[in-house]
């Protein structure tokens, strides 16, 4: 099991008075998370983060990025911001783009230690000049009103990735992370998982409402899959999404800027240089950019789980027409 870092490393990054879970979790979740509308969160996403992006106060240039945990959101960060820089990386350099673009679900961990008295990102967000790009992994229920809709107000891009790769990211980044819970072993971790109870709780919950909107002129939905495909393709459509005209020399050069190679090796969108990491992670210099690949689920799900999983997945999904490439 990774460790969670020395008692005066972890004294400000856990939340104090928590309520018991209502529903058994494994050690490490019970340390490192805290249970929200029935939804195991991590403490560095406390309380005040969910109300504060609750009522987060919209413009109609807001565009945000929405995924589950693992779908490829650092990625179209970093698409997102060299179409607005017309596909020049030097203007990155110096800044990092997970802190370009606010994560409306922390708090202000660069300038606040402590999880428990920092304000939420949201409170930063709001002063930022116009157009903003945002992200959240959060449930679509707890977003701000005026995009939690059928009808939505502003801008989404929402990613979603087969779960099956999603969850075995999901594992390593956990490992990977300080504030997030060590599960002892894959096995451990998959029973969480499709029960709907990792952190920031049910991948079918995330998804299906994205899905459902797919159509609205407001909501572009991508597959995680298709980007790696056709990356061409993937730019052309954020761009116009986005309102911005681009040669085809920009986009080259944005899908090269962008590959996973090209962002592993980069200060600038690479978070090992930001997050705070696991003492494992530090000790086995394991990354944040991991693989990247589709179909790396085989190397973990036993046939056993295999097949539950497969039950599920039939289960949550019929009749909605979301289908995912696997491998």
């Amino acid at each position: 099991m990774a460790s969670s870092g020395t008692t005066g490393e972890l004294a400000g990054r856990r939340l104090r008075d928590k309520a018991p879970f209502s529903f058994e979790v494994p050690t490490c979740v019970a340390e490192s998370c805290y249970e929200y509308r029935g939804v195991v969160m991590p403490d560095g996403m406390p309380p005040q983060c969910m109300t504060a992006l609750e009522n987060f106060p919209l413009r109609p240039d807001d565009i945000f990025i929405i995924t589950y945990p693992k779908s490829g959101t650092t990625w179209m960060q970093q698409i997102m911001l060299l179409i607005k820089f017309d596909g020049d990386a030097s203007k990155l350099e110096g800044q990092h783009v997970m802190l370009l673009i606010p994560f409306l679900d922390v708090v202000d961990f660069a300038n606040h230690k402590d999880f428990n008295t920092a304000p939420p990102m949201a409170d930063y967000a709001k002063d930022m000049p116009s157009p903003r790009v945002l992200k959240t992994h959060c449930l679509s229920d707890w977003l701000p009103l005026g995009i939690r809709t059928d009808d939505p107000e502003a801008k989404v891009i929402y990613i979603g990735r087969n779960p099956k790769d999603t969850a075995v990211s999901y594992y390593h980044f956990c490992l990977h992370v300080l504030d997030l819970p060590s599960y002892e072993s894959w096995d451990i971790f998959f029973e969480e998982f499709i029960a709907g109870r990792a952190p920031q709780g049910s991948w079918f919950e995330n998804v299906l409402p994205w899905w459902r909107r797919r159509n609205h002129p407001n909501v572009l939905f991508l597959k995680y899959e298709d980007m790696k495909k056709d990356p061409t393709d993937t730019v052309k459509q954020v761009a116009r999404f986005m309102g911005k005209s681009l040669s085809d020399d920009v986009i080259n050069r944005i899908v090269e800027g962008s590959t996973f190679s090209a962002m592993k090796k980069s200060k600038s969108s690479n978070p090992d240089s930001i997050l705070p990491l696991s003492e494992d992670a530090k000790k086995q210099g394991t990354s944040f950019m991991r693989k990247g690949a589709i179909g790396d689920w085989k190397n973990y799900f036993s046939e056993d789980q295999n097949r539950r999983f497969d039950e599920l997945y039939a289960k949550e999904m019929a009749g909605s027409g979301l289908d995912f490439q696997f491998e």
